[in-house]
C-alpha cells in the first residue's frame, strides 16, 4: 500500500524444492496452490504447511471416533464396514476443514468469519456428542447389563414357562388326535371288500338264518290272514276268559252270600241281619246263582271252540310260514346280485372315508406345523430378546434408556446406601461426558482456531488481492452500467457495447496497481 517499502523480492522459482515437495500434502490441506506460494517467502510456505498439518488433527480423530462408534453401535460389525465408514467420515472432516482454510479471508467482513466460525463450532459439538455418548455408553456397558439381569430376569423365566406349557398343551392335543385318526386308519386300508366274495358269503349267511329255528320269514298275504285271524281269535278267547272270571266270581260270591243269609248274618247282597232260615232274599240269590251258573256253562263251551279254533289256526300258520321260509329260500339266488352292488357300494364308501381321512390327517399334521410356528413366531423372538438383554447384547435404544436408569432411578435390589449415592450418579456421568465431549470438540477446532489466531501473512494478501479486484470491478460495473448503457443504445444501433473494457467504463479499475507483485508477492501500493 502507499507508504509502504516493498520487502526485497525472492528468486522465483517456478519448480517446487525438495522440501516443498515434500510439504505438497500439507498445502494441499491448508487449500493453498503452488502457484500462489512460490511467490511467497520460505517462513510463509512453512506457515501454510503448519495451518495443513493441524487438519489431520481432527481427520484422524474422525476416522477413530466414527471407527468406535461403529464398532459399540452394531451388535456384530463388520471390520471392513467399520474401516469403510471410518474412512468416509475422516474424508467428510478433512474436506470441511480444508474448505473453511481455504475460504477463511483475514480481509473479509466479520459476519463472514463468525458464520464460517459457528458453523465449525455446531459441527464439532455434533461430532463430539456423537463420540462421546456411546463413549459413555461403552463406560457404563457392565452397569447397564445388571440392570437388565436384574429387571428382566423374572420376566424371562414366566416367559419360558408360558412358552413350555403352551408347548406341551399343543403336542400332547396333536399326539392324541392323532393316533385317534391313525386307529381309524387301519380298519378302512384293510377293509378291501371283493363283490363276488361278499355276495356268496352273504347268500350262505342268508340260508343259515332262514334255516335256523325259531326264524319267523317275510310273511306272505296268505300268511298275514291267518295271523290277522290268530289275533281276532286270541282276543275273543281273552274276552271270553274275562267274562269267565268275572261269572267264576260272582258264583262264588253268591253262594256265600247264600250260605250267611240262611244264619241270618249280613251278607254282601242285604247287609241287614234277619232270621236263620230261607225267606225270599234267599231264594232270589239262589235264582242268581242258578242263572249265573248257566252263563259260566256257556262261556265254557265257547271257551273251549275258541281254543280249539286258535290250535287250527296256529297249525296253518305254521305251515304258511314254512312255505314263507322255502320262498325265502327259493328267491335267495335272485338277490345275489343285489348283495354285490352293496358290495361295490360299501367299497366306494370305504374308499372315500379313507381318501377323506388320509387328506385329514394330513391336514391336521400341516395344522400342527402351522400352530407351532405361530406359537415359536410369539415366544421365541421375546424369550431370545430378554436374553440378549441378560447376555448384554442390546440396541442402542435400549442402552440409552438403561443409562437413564442406571444414573437416576435406584436398581430394585438397591441397598440404603445406594439408594443415597443415587443422586451424586448423575454428576458423575455428566463429568465423564464433558471431559470426553470437550476433548474431541477442542480437538476439531484446531485447524479453524489455528487459522482465526494466525496472523494474515503475504498467501492471505496475494489470494485477497484478486478477490479485492473481482469485487470493485464489480461495484464499478454496476455503478457504471446504467449511464453506459443509455449511451450504448444511443451510439450504437444494435445497443451492444464494442469492447469489454467499455462494459467496465472505467480503466482505472481493471487491475489495481502492484508494485512488482510477481517479484515480491507482498506489497499493494
Amino acid at each position: 500500500m502507499p507508504g509502504m517499502n516493498s520487502p526485497r523480492p525472492q528468486e522465483e522459482s517456478s519448480e517446487p524444492s525438495r522440501a516443498d515437495r515434500l510439504r505438497g500434502p500439507l498445502y494441499w490441506l491448508s487449500g493453498a496452490r503452488w502457484e500462489t506460494l512460490r511467490l511467497c517467502p520460505a517462513s510463509e510456505r512453512e506457515r501454510i504447511a503448519v495451518l495443513g498439518s493441524t487438519v489431520l488433527i481432527p481427520t484422524v480423530m474422525a476416522f477413530f471416533g466414527m471407527f468406535f462408534y461403529a464398532k459399540s453401535r452394531f451388535a456384530e460389525p463388520q471390520i471392513f464396514t467399520c474401516f469403510v465408514a471410518s474412512l468416509a467420515w475422516a474424508f467428510v472432516i478433512m474436506s470441511t476443514d480444508r474448505i473453511l482454510l481455504a475460504t477463511y479471508r483475514p480481509f473479509q467482513p466479520i459476519w463472514r468469519k463468525f458464520l464460517q466460525v459457528c458453523f465449525r463450532f455446531g459441527l464439532a459439538a455434533v461430532v463430539s456428542v456423537a463420540i462421546a455418548f456411546p463413549f459413555c455408553l461403552d463406560q457404563y456397558r457392565p452397569a447397564i447389563s445388571h440392570r437388565y439381569q436384574t429387571e428382566v430376569q423374572s420376566v424371562l423365566n414366566d416367559l419360558r414357562e408360558e412358552e413350555s406349557s403352551k408347548r406341551r398343551a399343543l403336542v400332547e392335543t396333536y399326539a392324541t388326535e392323532h393316533e385317534a385318526k391313525v386307529a381309524e386308519l387301519g380298519p378302512l386300508q384293510n377293509g378291501i371288500l371283493n363283490s363276488e366274495v361278499y355276495a356268496d358269503e352273504k347268500l350262505n349267511e342268508e340260508k343259515k338264518k332262514i334255516s335256523a329255528e325259531g326264524f319267523i320269514p317275510t310273511a306272505s298275504a296268505a300268511t298275514r290272514q291267518i295271523v290277522s285271524q290268530v289275533e281276532a281269535v286270541k282276543e275273543t278267547i281273552s274276552k271270553l276268559t274275562a267274562d269267565q272270571n268275572e261269572k267264576e266270581g260272582l258264583h262264588r260270591r253268591l253262594i256265600e252270600a247264600i250260605a250267611r243269609e240262611v244264619e241270618g248274618r249280613p251278607n254282601e247282597f242285604f247287609p241287614e241281619p234277619k232270621k236263620a232260615g230261607e225267606g225270599p232274599r234267599t231264594k232270589d240269590m239262589q235264582r242268581r246263582d242258578l242263572e249265573t251258573t248257566r252263563e259260566l256253562s256257556k262261556l265254557t263251551a265257547s271257551l273251549a271252540q275258541q281254543s280249539a279254533n286258535l290250535e287250527r289256526l296256529n297249525q296253518s300258520l305254521a305251515a304258511a310260514r314254512m312255505v314263507d321260509r322255502g320262498t325265502m329260500l327259493d328267491a335267495l339266488p335272485s338277490r345275489r346280485e343285489a348283495f354285490v352292488h352293496e358290495a361295490e357300494e360299501m367299497e366306494r364308501v370305504r374308499t372315500e372315508k379313507l381318501e377323506r381321512l388320509v387328506g385329514e390327517i394330513a391336514q391336521h399334521t400341516e395344522d400342527q406345523k402351522r400352530a407351532l410356528k405361530l406359537h415359536d413366531d410369539r415366544y421365541l423372538a421375546p424369550i431370545q430378546r430378554y436374553e440378549n438383554k441378560i447376555k448384554g447384547v442390546l440396541d442402542p435404544m435400549e442402552e440409552t434408556i438403561g443409562l437413564y436408569k442406571v444414573i437416576f432411578l435406584p436398581a430394585p435390589d438397591a441397598s440404603l446406601t445406594e439408594q443415597g449415592e443415587q443422586g451424586y450418579k448423575w454428576m458423575a456421568g455428566l463429568f465423564q461426558f464433558l471431559v470426553v465431549f470437550g476433548t474431541l470438540f477442542l480437538l476439531d477446532l484446531v485447524p479453524i482456531m489455528a487459522k482465526i489466531f494466525s496472523r494474515p501473512g503475504a498467501y492471505d494478501v496475494l489470494v485477497e488481492q484478486s478477490e479485492m479486484v473481482a469485487n470493485l470491478n464489480l461495484k464499478a460495473f454496476k455503478q457504471a452500467y446504467p449511464e453506459n448503457a443509455r449511451r450504448w443504445a444511443s451510439g450504437n444501433p444494435t445497443g451492444a457495447p464494442s469492447s469489454p473494457t467499455e462494459i467496465l467504463g472505467l480503466h482505472s479499475f481493471a487491475k489495481l496497481p502492484l508494485d512488482d507483485a510477481s517479484k515480491s508477492g507482498a506489497a499493494i501500493k
